[in-house]
């Protein structure tokens, strides 16, 4: 089969031909049908210091988003069958730990660390090898590229809504950061119910997509002074709902002065500063919430985002900007580099 391999530590990878995996016995083989390109990804293919915190040996084969159909299966895999088409969460967990038993298998501590496609073989090919325990059946009514991209939804899901059950009905919101992760969580929002929603980035394209997503108010963080355009939403308390998505000190200071008392921060974005609380006794008085986010909630924030692209409240694909054949990765990945930033999700086709 033809794949995405990693190489080298070194920036690039390579389209080779590679033997097709064989399932163990609880592994499906899937065909893959569609498959697009996280950020993540892009860390890995630059070789920066962040694909370094997950790729620990090559040959690696890229990438963890896809949809496909299972062409084989393995004897203990049980919930599945040739013919059915799927996706897969990424994270990898045992289902016995103290974790996974209190509904946060997305941090599961037996297998901490071990991330579908970053830590193993991943999808960037024409056949992938899958653990029956994190796939996910999908609406066939979804076209691959569609489908590939729930695992991103997820994130968004999660990100805007918490853990917690409710809707975002009247609530206001605030999204800080550009990002794919950040388009999509305009939209769940507005699905959501929420009145208002803005975000502050600083790429004038993804902005753009962020009002088809839904967003009500877009500021261009390279144009406007943020603190005044927030202003000027009329805001005095401040925003039900911050989502800090940029990974940044700024940005986190920014959240916790612009949400009011007693609302929601979700920490999405991802660096190495420190988050400073300046006057603890303020801020406890304050009873601001902050929720760090990491990956998705399983299975809830899948059911979530299933749920939402059925009933026609979100529409994802103006996040979908770039496709091609996988045999032109290299232009997805050009097109996810390119500054200003133009992209939003790039999808490829095996």
């Amino acid at each position: 089969m033809k794949a995405i391999v990693k190489t080298a530590m070194a920036p690039g990878a390579e389209l080779l031909d590679v033997d097709a995996p064989a399932p163990k016995d609880n592994e499906v083989l899937v065909r893959v049908q569609a498959t697009s390109i996280c950020g993540t990804d892009v860390h890995i293919y630059n070789w920066d210091a962040a694909a370094q915190v997950y790729i620990k040996s090559v040959p690696q084969i890229q990438g963890h988003e896809f949809a496909g159909e299972i062409v084989e299966a393995g004897n203990k895999v049980k919930k599945f069958r040739i013919g059915d088409y799927v996706t897969a969460e990424t994270h990898f967990y045992c289902g016995k730990c103290i974790q996974c038993r209190s509904g946060q298998k997305h941090i599961c501590d037996t297998e901490k660390g071990r991330i579908f496609g970053l830590s193993c073989d991943g999808c960037f090919a024409e056949y992938v090898a899958v653990p029956e325990n994190i796939l996910w059946k999908n609406n066939t009514d979804f076209p691959p590229e569609i489908a590939t991209l729930q695992e991103p939804l997820g994130n968004a899901v999660y990100c805007a809504l918490g853990d917690y059950d409710k809707d975002l009905i009247g609530m206001t919101v605030l999204i800080l950061g550009d990002g794919p992760i950040s388009m999509l969580a305009s939209g769940v929002c507005k699905a959501e119910g929420a009145a208002l929603v803005a975000v502050v980035g600083r790429h004038p394209r993804r902005l753009e997509i962020s009002q088809k997503m839904g967003a009500d108010v877009v500021i261009n963080e390279s144009e406007d002074d943020v603190v005044e355009a927030i202003s000027r939403v009329g805001l005095l308390k401040g925003f039900d709902v911050v989502l800090e998505m940029a990974g940044s000190r700024v940005a986190r200071d920014l959240a916790l002065k612009s949400v009011r008392d007693g609302g929601r921060i979700s920490l999405f974005g991802i660096d190495a500063d420190p988050f400073t609380i300046e006057n603890c006794g303020q801020y406890v008085r304050s009873a601001k919430k902050v929720l760090p986010i990491t990956g998705r909630l399983i299975w809830k924030s899948w059911n979530q985002a299933k749920g939402l692209l059925e009933s026609g409240r979100l529409d994802i694909s103006p996040i979908i900007t770039h496709r091609f054949p996988l045999e032109e990765f290299d232009k997805g990945f050009q097109a996810m580099n390119e500054r200003p930033k133009v992209s939003g999700k790039v999808i490829l086709y095996p």
